[in-house]
């Protein structure tokens, strides 16, 4: 086995998009990775990338400060801008999860535990469930213990600051594990009421909607779709851009 090189990684995921057809997958992908570009730059800090189908995993050279400071604020003002531009059809949201640590390459990729460890950030249902209150946010942003403990708590700079984090417990194989939320945009991120399970839509009565052949009711029509929460949630009626 070679030896292990100490990398961070971040994960990039798009909020729901199993719910996308053929075409729009291919608009969501091409939008995401002029985003994922434009906030590396591609000047060499990307050591590698991989494809996930409806996201990205970034190996990057960049100490992690500098990986929250400069690229997920970018991400962040990237899908931003890219929802001021289109429709609300077309907007887009993210789950963006960094961790660091040590990891291998073989001829078929990069591994390690803290890889690992970097996607079940992404994919937890606390994660999910808070982006899924946050009605108004482009993403909701998560780091490991790690990261806090060793960088974002000690407030090394006003971008990067513990005073919009909290704490949850993911619950993995090997037990519990903590990791940190920021929402963009929010003072604190609208955690689920319960951390353990998958959030549900907080309205408790219908949305409805009028157009030019009369009312829809949201979540009659689209059970659970943030999508739809998003472009006629309560917190964004008259079609707000989320901020």
């Amino acid at each position: 086995m070679n030896e292990p090189m100490h990398r961070t990684f971040l994960v990039v995921d798009v909020e729901n998009s199993s719910q996308l057809g053929n075409t729009e997958l291919a608009a969501m992908r091409s939008t995401l990775y002029r985003i994922l570009d434009e906030a590396t730059d591609r000047t060499g800090t990307v050591v590698a990338d991989d494809d996930r189908g409806d996201g990205c995993l970034l190996v990057l050279s960049l100490p992690v400060l500098e990986v929250l400071d400069q690229i997920v604020e970018s991400v962040v003002v990237g899908v931003r801008t890219h929802n001021h531009t289109v429709g609300p059809l077309d907007w887009m949201r993210v789950r963006v999860a960094v961790h660091e640590g040590y990891v291998h390459k073989d001829g078929r990729g990069w591994s390690s535990d803290a890889l690992t460890a970097t996607f079940r950030l992404n994919d937890a249902a606390v994660v999910k469930g808070t982006l899924k209150n946050a009605a108004r946010a482009v993403g909701v942003v998560v780091i490991s213990d790690i990261v806090y403990q060793g960088v974002v708590r000690h407030n090394y700079r006003p971008t990067v600051t513990s005073a919009e984090y909290r704490s949850v417990d993911i619950t993995t194989k090997e037990g519990p594990v903590r990791a940190w939320l920021r929402v963009p945009g929010y003072p604190e991120p609208p955690l689920p009421a319960d951390t353990s399970a998958p959030a549900v839509a907080q309205e408790a009565n219908p949305v409805r909607a009028v157009g030019e052949s009369g009312s829809i009711t949201a979540n009659n029509m689209i059970v659970g779709d943030v999508r739809a929460r998003t472009i006629i949630g309560g917190d964004n009626v008259g079609g707000t851009v989320p901020a």
